[in-house]
């Protein structure tokens, strides 16, 4: 089984992006964030024309995700991890004996602003809604864009003054994976662990990036995982003729 998550930063404006990944790389489920668009712009008869179902949690010009898969998915709980309702960030649904949990966590703007404090409230909302689904799936997957960089050497730069990149969300992230997951990264020989560039200043062919996108899996899980991939072909403009104009993230996909 091939589960991946993917940030494509618009359904709509990725969407040729989306139909060649499906093509290209066969995820059993792709995990989308930051849709950004409404229920009834979003484009379900095409995925399902790629003969795949999908799950999603929409939200009109911001935020929004989705769980696209070749199997139907059950138990579907639409942004269960939420302050605010009309906030649609989160989707959780199971597919055979595996739970998957997909997040897209606030950003934070920056340390110490009333965003920066919602990010850390909504984390605490998270942490809750996994402790509880950990207790009734075994096998279980949360995934996602982060928007925090795990260790130090997840991002180029790194600062502890930058937003991603403080204690508070780091700890936050930790206390997530103290629950009993564990992050399913592997090391990639030759590349940097980045599954994000900025679109300024060329910063993806200098490779100044931070892997914020990751797929943290319960022990059940953890054992089953045979490869770990950054995708990152699809973020050449030259990837996808069609819509050249790429997400600034990469798809990061793991194979069961």
């Amino acid at each position: 089984m091939k589960i991946a998550t993917w940030n494509v930063n618009s359904v709509n404006v990725r969407l040729p992006n989306i139909l060649k990944y499906l093509e290209d790389y066969q995820p059993d489920i792709l995990c989308l964030q930051e849709l950004k668009c409404s229920e009834d712009k979003y484009p379900l008869d095409d995925f399902v024309s790629a003969g795949y179902h999908s799950l999603q949690s929409c939200q009109k010009t911001y935020n929004g995700v989705s769980i696209i898969s070749k199997s139907q998915g059950m138990d579907c709980h639409s942004n269960p991890v939420a302050i605010n309702n009309d906030e649609m960030r989160s989707i959780s649904a199971t597919f055979g004996d595996l739970r998957v949990i997909n997040l897209y966590v606030v950003n934070g703007q920056s340390i110490g602003s009333e965003k920066y404090i919602h990010k850390l409230k909504w984390l605490k909302i998270a942490h809750q809604y996994i402790k509880q689904q950990l207790t009734l799936h075994r096998k279980l997957v949360v995934v996602g864009d982060f928007n925090i960089v795990p260790n130090e050497n997840d991002a180029s730069n790194f600062s502890s003054e930058d937003i991603l990149c403080s204690d508070k969300e780091r700890e936050a992230l930790q206390a997530i994976l103290d629950l009993g997951l564990t992050d399913c990264y592997k090391p990639m020989d030759d590349l940097s662990p980045y599954t994000w560039w900025d679109y300024r200043a060329g910063a993806f062919h200098k490779d100044i990036g931070y892997r914020i996108d990751l797929l943290l899996g319960s022990p059940a899980l953890l054992k089953e995982i045979q490869h770990y991939e950054v995708h990152r072909d699809t973020r050449h403009k030259s990837w996808c003729p069609e819509q050249p104009k790429t997400s600034d993230h990469a798809p990061v996909m793991i194979t069961l």
